[in-house]
């Protein structure tokens, strides 16, 4: 069997952006026919380094379930969803109702991502207490069966640490008759345990190709253990920008330039913009996107740091996408 292309997707930073510019992007990125439209769920800048997540950046940043209201009014046929909402500091029950009145406003295409919350910085400056990742874990098992359970329709009764719900009832339902629950990260023994009991899709932390096929066989184990079929669960996997030129030494320079405007420091979005594979001809970039498909990955989410890079996405939604098919 073939398997289908790679779907394309961005998430879009929400970060020293104004907000014409955001619902702008979001149109455009729709106009383009690419598939998948995401905010996210951070209240202080980030960016994504060679060594890791760049957490000590300051500047503006719009809140990301509001961003997704002005997609899905600007909008008509793309997906749109935040990749993904802390439990930290949203409730399930009440973000189950923010999502279900998003996908009526959107005509049918919200995912509702979920994740455990990682960002000390942010959650300390916003109030919001910092556990350790074993009980961040457990929070989110918590928050994924009240929302599995609500987005099934049920009535919901559930007294956990963390959260309580009594008698719940998601009414109205979502338009969608399954709106997809999407759970993010790949811890390989509680993470993806959770996505296999509850979730429609899986984001994976990015990765080394290999690592995320190996993640992918952990995830299939998790689904066997609970007697679920793994194709049920529909794998996607955050990624670093990608930036398009005719050499890959401009393409590099042209997303460091890009990066640099989001607070970091030259060498270090040098560096940043080095290390993406993603970054070159469309070859180079056709070429990282099928050793990504043939990991398992059935859609890629590219961050998205404005302003938007007007020739990138014209060879991705073009010649990227022709050679991908």
């Amino acid at each position: 069997m073939v398997a289908p292309p790679l779907r394309l997707g961005f998430q879009v930073w929400a970060q020293h952006v104004s907000w014409p510019e955001l619902i702008a992007a979001g149109r455009e990125i729709e106009e383009l026919g690419f598939d998948s439209l995401w905010s996210n769920d951070h209240l202080l800048p980030i960016a994504g380094g060679p060594d890791g997540v760049v957490a000590g950046l300051d500047g503006p940043v719009f809140e990301g379930w509001s961003v997704l209201a002005g997609w899905a009014a600007a909008t008509k046929r793309i997906r749109l969803g935040c990749l993904v909402s802390s439990v930290a500091w949203r409730h399930p029950a009440l973000l189950v109702k923010e999502a279900t009145a998003l996908d009526h406003m959107s005509g049918g295409r919200i995912t509702l991502g979920i994740g455990a919350g990682w960002f000390e910085r942010e959650h300390r400056a916003f109030g919001f207490p910092y556990l350790p990742v074993r009980e961040r874990l457990d929070r989110l098992e918590e928050a994924a069966t009240i929302i599995r359970g609500l987005l099934d329709g049920d009535r919901v009764t559930f007294a956990g640490r963390w959260y309580a719900v009594d008698g719940a009832r998601n009414d109205p339902p979502p338009l969608q008759a399954r709106l997809p629950l999407l759970v993010g990260g790949s811890g390989e023994r509680r993470t993806l345990g959770i996505v296999a009991r509850h979730a429609d899709a899986w984001s994976a932390d990015g990765g080394d190709p290999q690592v995320l096929a190996r993640k992918g066989a952990v995830l299939d184990g998790h689904c066997r253990a609970v007697g679920r079929d793994p194709t049920s669960i529909r794998r996607t996997a955050g990624q670093p920008p990608a930036l398009v030129r005719p050499t890959r030494d401009e393409a590099v320079a042209a997303l460091a330039e890009i990066l640099s405007g989001h607070g970091m420091p030259w060498a270090m979005a040098l560096s940043t913009a080095f290390a993406s594979p993603f970054v070159g001809t469309v070859d180079e970039v056709a070429a990282a996107l099928r050793t990504v498909r043939a990991a398992g990955i059935e859609e890629v989410m590219f961050d998205l740091p404005l302003p938007l890079d007007r020739p990138t996405l014209e060879a991705l939604a073009g010649p990227v996408r022709k050679q991908l098919a």
